[in-house]
């Protein structure tokens, strides 16, 4: 047996190498733990800046002045994180269509939008409607939407098998009198 004697000192091993055993596992959990909470920003960023677009502020202003939600929904009214959000840029036109959560005290409810914006001019929707948990649409373009002109009905719908009875006094036709070459 070889022992140490007492005047010799062995050298004595590293930190590593005394402490590898919990240091190797934890220094691969704490890399994991600071990429799951970049993920996690990156994706709070992401979306905090989808719910904070020109359009989204524009459509919650309208929805939140509407009287009906206000009533529906009780005041104050706060919008959430979009549900569904998508924005197209060409040229110098952008389009939107978007869902976004509202809430107010007296319930919950999903504002919908598709809209249009050319330049600096303000957004223009051509759809804009609140969904209330019970079922109701609240259209948010009921007064800004032209009334379409109703067309006269006819007083007897045309039948297939009846022709039509030529006038008696029928103009000549155009090219009547002249010769064409060919």
């Amino acid at each position: 047996m070889d022992t140490v004697q007492e005047g010799s000192l062995a050298p004595r091993p590293g930190w590593w190498s005394r402490h590898w055993r919990w240091a190797l596992p934890l220094g691969c959990l704490g890399m994991l733990a600071s990429c799951a909470c970049l993920g996690m920003l990156a994706a709070y960023l992401g979306l905090t800046s989808l719910g904070q677009s020109e359009a989204h502020r524009e459509a919650v202003a309208i929805a939140i002045a509407d009287p009906e939600v206000e009533r529906a929904l009780g005041t104050p009214i706060e919008s959430g994180t979009p549900l569904r959000s998508s924005t197209q840029r060409r040229n110098d036109t952008a389009r939107a269509q978007f869902s976004l959560p509202l809430k107010g005290p007296r319930g919950e409810a999903t504002l919908h939008a598709q809209g249009e914006q050319r330049g600096d001019a303000p957004w223009r929707f051509n759809a804009l409607t609140v969904h209330l948990r019970d079922g109701t649409v609240i259209d948010l373009l009921r007064d800004a939407a032209p009334p379409r002109p109703e067309l006269p009905l006819p007083a007897e719908p045309p039948y297939a098998d009846e022709a039509p009875e030529p006038d008696e006094e029928e103009a000549p036709p155009r090219d009547a009198g002249r010769e064409i070459e060919l």
